[in-house]
């Protein structure tokens, strides 16, 4: 603010009070991430059957694979590297689609899932290139397995996602499609694309469609689960990094109506984390250790285009 690139209302929206910021390029964060996680699972690189790698934004090279480049640096040679670039949602859509193929393909055994983001000036502003969000340099690493284990930080109960196709046009606005990679000019500008779109919606349409779609979700991946919304080992929702203008607009009206169970906000000194949101949520519930033998924590989140996505994961223990 002493700078005057972030103004108070503009800061009141964003409701968090500090954003990480790192010097490592974004691919490095992934490798770093999915190093610590490989120790602290005790399996090595090449365990590893796929990985999916997921980002928001710029990697370091074009018409690259990152993907490729971190199987490289970890020594996953024998794994299938996979990219997802799709948006906020992308590390749960990787997770997602990690589970259906550990499910589906009986050569995999063993997924890792990385994601990272390092949001430099000026091709993006981490402070006002986006609406309401404040963006935060992040990796995080999720690794999967088919047989679960008394040792495993959670089980995943279910996943499920509901989409709303023609709300692309929310991060594209007026613009027509350009012929190379930010041709209107730098930083990235969301924000009057966002207030073009919702402004021919109509006050308040977006919004609306979005409580809808959150309140779809949120039914399905608790009906997936086998468990109801009162039931008492749902021990907290984890809200997403998203800013506090969006989650008051849309996520609270429907999941304080929904869920009787804890609120938990973990975005204070992080700001939205792209796609590593919801790696850093199930760190968080790790090292604050918040969830009881058999108790459940439920993600929920979203990505532009739009697509929202919920979760169920269940700390392993009597009733796993």
């Amino acid at each position: 603010m002493d700078e005057g690139r972030l103004d108070i209302k503009s800061a009141q929206r964003i409701g968090v009070r500090a954003l990480p910021v790192s010097d490592v390029p974004a691919p490095d964060m992934a490798v770093r991430a999915a190093r610590t996680a490989l120790e602290r699972a005790a399996w090595r690189p090449d365990d590893v059957d796929l990985l999916i790698h997921t980002w928001l934004y710029y990697q370091g090279h074009e018409l690259w694979s990152p993907p490729h480049y971190i199987a490289n640096q970890l020594g996953a040679t024998d794994c299938l590297p996979l990219a997802i670039h799709q948006g906020c949602d992308g590390g749960a859509l990787a997770l997602y689609d990690a589970a259906l193929r550990l499910q589906a393909d009986p050569t995999v055994s063993k997924a890792l899932v990385t994601s990272s983001d390092r949001y430099v000036r000026p091709g993006i502003d981490r402070w006002n290139s986006y609406p309401s969000m404040g963006l935060g340099d992040a990796a995080a690493a999720i690794l999967l397995h088919r047989d679960p284990q008394p040792d495993d930080a959670f089980f995943l109960r279910s996943l499920n996602t509901v989409s709303d196709v023609e709300l692309e046009v929310v991060l594209r606005g007026h613009a027509p499609l350009n012929s190379v990679p930010l041709e209107p000019g730098m930083p990235v500008d969301a924000v009057t694309a966002a207030r073009q779109a919702t402004a021919d919606m109509g006050k308040g349409v977006f919004d609306e469609i979005a409580r809808t779609r959150i309140r779809t979700v949120l039914h399905d991946t608790l009906r997936d689960a086998g468990v109801q919304s009162d039931d008492p080992r749902l021990r907290c929702l984890v809200l997403p990094r998203v800013g506090a203008r969006t989650l008051d607009a849309q996520y609270l009206p429907v999941l304080e109506d929904v869920l009787k169970c804890e609120h938990l906000r973990f975005d204070d000194h992080t700001g939205h984390l792209g796609c590593s949101d919801w790696g850093a949520d199930l760190d968080d519930l790790v090292e604050q250790q918040i969830l009881a033998p058999g108790e459940m924590a439920v993600l929920i989140g979203a990505g532009g285009g739009f697509t929202w996505v919920g979760a169920v994961v269940q700390a392993p223990g009597t009733d796993s």
